[in-house]
């Protein structure tokens, strides 16, 4: 039985947004839940690759929506549904930009690989990859789960050293590698602690910059 509405604009808009979150959604949730074998790169490789030509469809699909409905206003003809495709697609990309600062954080895919060892968090190879992860990133499930809450500054920097942003009271930043998924292999991937007013951990986030 067809659910969708019989109005042929509301059944494209529907289908088309529908489309277009779980897309976003695969790339915001899904990707990182896979396990970090030999193939997760490439598969989060070709989503980071296909976003391109995702916002390339988008003005592809507004450019078309403006030359359609002029074309159709100006020979009196009735409007394609497909004209709405653009407009939706726009207001995806909205929601997404909007929302994501609220969407709840994962831990990327290899995160829970290995349990927290300070003397190899600590060696200067712990941040080089191998077989595409550091050792810092299999570590980083254990660190926040179990080795930060009810730590003070003091007590986190003795197990995980100084941080590059020591200096700032507030906050302790570590490099964890290169982002995991990055197809560029330009972004590194660091962990960012907060602290409370009487500096003791308060929360964590995982922050991807060039």
């Amino acid at each position: 039985m067809n659910r969708l509405p019989k109005n042929k604009f509301v059944k494209v808009a529907l289908i088309t947004l529908g489309a277009a979150l779980v897309y976003w959604i695969f790339g915001i949730y899904i990707i990182h839940l896979l396990p970090f074998q030999y193939w997760f790169k490439a598969v989060s490789e070709v989503y980071a690759a296909s976003i391109w030509f995702f916002f390339g469809f988008v003005a592809l699909s507004n450019l078309y929506s403006v030359i359609a409905f002029i074309r159709a206003k100006w020979k009196r003809k009735a409007i394609s549904s497909s004209i709405i495709i653009g407009p939706i697609l726009s207001l995806t990309i909205l929601i997404m930009w909007s929302t994501e600062p609220y969407i709840p954080k994962i831990l990327p895919s290899g995160s829970h690989l290995q349990s927290f060892d300070s003397d190899l968090w600590l060696a200067d190879d712990s941040t080089v990859l191998k077989e595409g992860i550091t050792d810092r990133q299999k570590m980083l499930g254990d660190v926040v789960e179990h080795v930060l809450p009810g730590k003070s500054r003091n007590e986190i920097i003795r197990l995980l050293g100084l941080s590059s942003d020591d200096s700032n009271q507030a906050t302790l930043n570590y490099y964890l590698g290169s982002a995991r998924g990055d197809f560029s292999g330009i972004h590194i991937e660091s962990l960012k602690i907060h602290f409370d007013a009487s500096g003791y951990f308060k929360k964590y986030s995982v922050i991807i910059v060039d």
